[in-house]
């Protein structure tokens, strides 16, 4: 088998090219029970399209004989973390232990290298292929999360029947928040510093309202839609937490939980469950063909998960967070003594 591995960019592949790129994020996202996979022309919208949270992206493919076996992304942040490459690499089980996915990953070393980069950071499923491979070039495991969906026709609708404690009443809007809440938005972000992050060297970003306001001119640029509900408290109009899903246009039938957060003088009060109650019913009344969301939570974060299990999430499969740092990952690929597991 020839393997080649080379840089790849949406805007200049052909039809063939976005199609097989389709194939292996279908294909390996079989390695995840109930994740739905994004249509053909969504999953070609989203691949052209700036991700919100980060800055510069770079892709490449591994190809045997001319035919497209394995992908790679890098993202490298601008603001915080900009010492860390957030890094993805897809092989489908057909094509592993083949060293495609370390092919892939020489190729990304340079360009992380000339960005001045020093920690590569991924996500990969926990006791799988994809951890075993990583943990033998030398990427540690350090944080575990658990992958939750909410399957929305077989969940009880009462669950979602949830008011606010007394003192508190919930808002809600699309895309961008009314100037008389931004502020308290960008403060209700920062109360996710204190999520639980295991021993992963990422830094929580700091929010402002400018902060904010970027972040939703960049998530409409992207074509997603954001929905929001927060809690604020009556007597001093602060807002005390907020939830937020994000819909992708082509993806209809299922949308993702993002970030939820209450501040910490307001934790204990039932906020977190009664704003993602609203959500549901706000969702569901606005998009009935909606089926199914998705949300990712820190393992550690019991409090979180028993939240959702009340809302009818169930868990599906664990995820681990790797990193490695560069230099020393270098040297693994470089080295001639053949790995354990390469995928």
């Amino acid at each position: 088998m020839r393997l080649e591995t080379a840089p790849f960019d949406p805007g200049l592949a052909s039809p063939e090219e976005l199609r097989a790129w389709h194939e292996i994020f279908v294909a390996v996202s079989t390695d995840f029970a109930n994740t739905p996979v994004p249509p053909y022309e969504s999953y070609v919208q989203q691949l052209c399209a700036p991700m919100p949270h980060y800055g510069l992206q770079r892709r490449w493919d591994a190809r045997a004989d001319g035919r497209v076996i394995g992908t790679a992304s890098a993202m490298f942040p601008t603001h915080e973390n900009r010492e860390l490459a957030i890094i993805t690499v897809r092989v489908p089980s057909r094509n592993r232990r083949q060293g495609v996915g370390t092919r892939l990953l020489r190729a990304i070393l340079p360009e992380v290298g000339e960005l001045g980069r020093r920690t590569i950071t991924g996500t990969v499923k926990a006791d799988a292929d994809g951890e075993k491979w990583a943990n033998a070039l030398g990427l540690r495991s350090v944080l575990r999360r658990s992958s939750q969906h909410l399957d929305i026709p077989g969940t009880d609708p009462s669950l979602w029947q949830v008011r606010p404690a007394p003192g508190f009443r919930l808002h809600q809007w699309l895309d961008t928040a009314p100037s008389a809440l931004v502020h308290g938005l960008a403060r209700a972000r920062d109360a996710m510093a204190d999520r639980p992050m295991g021993d992963a060297t990422y830094e929580h970003p700091s929010w402002t309202a400018e902060r904010v306001r970027q972040y939703e001119a960049k998530t409409l640029e992207s074509g997603d839609s954001h929905r929001y509900v927060v809690a604020v408290d009556e007597r001093s109009g602060a807002v005390a937490g907020f939830t937020e899903i994000a819909v992708t246009p082509g993806q209809l039938s299922y949308c993702r939980q993002e970030d939820t957060a209450v501040l910490p003088e307001y934790r204990g009060l039932g906020l977190g469950r009664a704003m993602k109650a609203a959500m549901m019913r706000w969702l569901t009344a606005d998009l009935p063909r909606m089926e199914q969301v998705r949300t990712m939570t820190a393992s550690e974060n019991l409090h979180m998960i028993r939240v959702n299990t009340q809302l009818g999430y169930r868990i599906d499969s664990a995820l681990a967070y790797v990193e490695a740092e560069v230099g020393g990952l270098s040297t693994a690929l470089d080295s001639s003594v053949r790995l354990p597991v390469e995928d």
